[in-house]
């Protein structure tokens, strides 16, 4: 066993015995001869294979590291977290086992994808594949270098799908420049990259095709994505039974020239990779509204590809679960049919914080409610709450469909923002609260990571004046 192993056998039976717990706490429980600078790697791991999540972030307790930041865990609300964790007759952890076919293929293309040499967690490959299913657009967040446009590639080669890569210009300012214009000299219309990807996908409906957008905000994609963001409001089912957009209007052109009709089929995913610098351009609500905001912040320095990466290649695994919730897009509430409690525990998680919303410039309706309902019913239908709990599901919905848009600069809002806080811990939080203190308390809370971007906004506003979800 290495040193690794060892202590990761310690973090499984801290994470079955505590609430949450930190860094520190697992120094006293080395075995001799493990160093503790083999605790990092060992909780890295940890996380990436859904044993336990990180929460929180606190100053170090022990007098040689002060000052140092530890990570606070906790064990995954997960099906796949307890089973990781819970004590068999012997004492030791038990295999992962009695798991949902689709949750055992997660695992699988979170390791299949280690092996490539791309290192992800459970977490991260179950949230994309949830988010793709239930949004029309999913963007990737995040500072440079963090594997965003890596990871839809490698996704789509796992599932033998289709990539399309487009390339996003500074100078886009119209549909012309990505669905097509007319030729005064060849007196046709000639097809943009993303109208070519879009009749690839309509003439190849058995496959997925992925339309990755790289910087998509180094433009507008208001301006250059208008008509595709329209027409996908719009679905119905053709005579085939697949579903289908609007046609998309295209760029004008003289009466009488030959004109492609394309819709946006079911088996097309639009997902843009962002960075937020001087170079690019703010999101619009229109785009915020349609889309899931995948945030990739969380760097793993000590994570690394296994060994045999670069020697083999290695066998992609059967993921047919995995596409089957992925082919599963119901386009209206009748569709997917989500049972009462559902729409009850939903309902009354957005009511708390509709007039938050509103007071931070994102205001929540159908849109938010809708995005929010699938992602729990399907969660709960393909059986990924043994990989994301309930709460869970809920807690990204939050912070991928609902706080994109907030933002503020005023006293009102900042209240606005704490209000926000004191809903989602289910506590008053005073105004003399400290960092540390809703810090220990977003740890415990029922929705850790919507609480750290809250909490992150409140600190933003506090040394600069304002604030927002970016």
């Amino acid at each position: 066993m290495t040193t690794t192993e060892d202590v990761l056998e310690i973090i499984k039976h801290l994470a079955a015995e505590r609430e949450t717990f930190t860094s520190d706490d697992i120094r006293p429980l080395l075995p001799p001869g493990v160093k503790p600078t083999s605790i990092p790697p060992a909780v890295s791991k940890a996380r990436r294979d859904g044993i336990v999540e990180e929460v929180d972030r606190v100053k170090s307790t022990i007098p040689e590291r002060k000052g140092s930041l530890v990570p606070v865990l906790r064990r995954g609300g997960s099906h796949l977290a307890l089973v990781q964790t819970a004590p068999t007759t012997s004492g030791a952890p038990t295999a992962t086992s009695g798991l949902s076919e689709l949750a055992d293929e997660v695992v699988d293309l979170k390791d299949y994808l280690n092996a490539t040499g791309y290192v992800c967690g459970v977490e991260e490959i179950a949230t994309f594949l949830l988010l793709l299913a239930g949004r029309t657009w999913v963007i990737l967040a995040g500072p440079s270098g963090t594997g965003k446009s890596s990871l839809v590639r490698r996704i789509t080669q796992a599932l033998a799908a289709q990539f399309h890569d487009i390339q996003v210009k500074p100078n886009w300012v119209s549909s012309e420049d990505s669905l097509g214009y007319y030729s005064e000299v060849s007196r046709t219309f000639v097809p943009g990259v993303a109208l070519t990807a879009l009749l690839a996908a309509q003439d190849d409906l058995e496959a997925l095709h992925f339309l990755r957008f790289d910087e998509m905000n180094l433009a507008s994609p208001e301006y250059y994505l208008a008509e595709v963001l329209s027409a996908g409001e719009s679905w119905r089912l053709n005579e085939s039974g697949h579903a289908e957009s609007d046609v998309i209007q295209l760029p004008p052109a003289p009466l009488g020239t030959p004109l492609p009709e394309v819709r946006i089929r079911d088996n097309v995913f639009f997902i843009g990779t962002v960075n937020v610098d001087e170079t690019t351009r703010t999101l619009s609500p229109k785009v915020l509204d349609r889309s899931a905001v995948f945030d990739l912040h969380h760097v793993d320095l000590f994570a690394t590809p296994s060994s045999q990466a670069s020697i083999e290649e290695p066998a992609i695994p059967r993921l047919g679960r995995v596409r089957g919730l992925l082919t599963d897009r119901p386009r209206s509430l009748a569709a997917l049919n989500p049972s009462d409690g559902e729409v009850e525990t939903v309902a009354q998680l957005l009511s708390t914080l509709g007039e938050v919303g509103s007071a931070l410039g994102g205001p929540v309706g159908y849109r938010q409610r809708d995005a929010l309902l699938t992602m729990l019913t399907l969660g709960s239908r393909h059986g990924l709450t043994d990989v994301l709990s309930p709460d869970t599901i809920l807690d990204i919905g939050l912070r991928s469909c609902v706080m994109p848009k907030w933002q503020g600069s005023t006293p009102s809002s900042h209240a606005a923002l704490r209000r926000g806080l004191a809903i989602l811990l289910e506590v008053e939080v005073p105004d003399d609260a400290s960092i540390a203190t809703l810090q220990s308390q977003a740890s415990v809370s029922r929705f850790p990571r919507s609480c750290e971007k809250l909490l992150a906004m409140i600190q933003q506003f506090a040394a600069l004046g304002y604030f927002s979800a970016w």
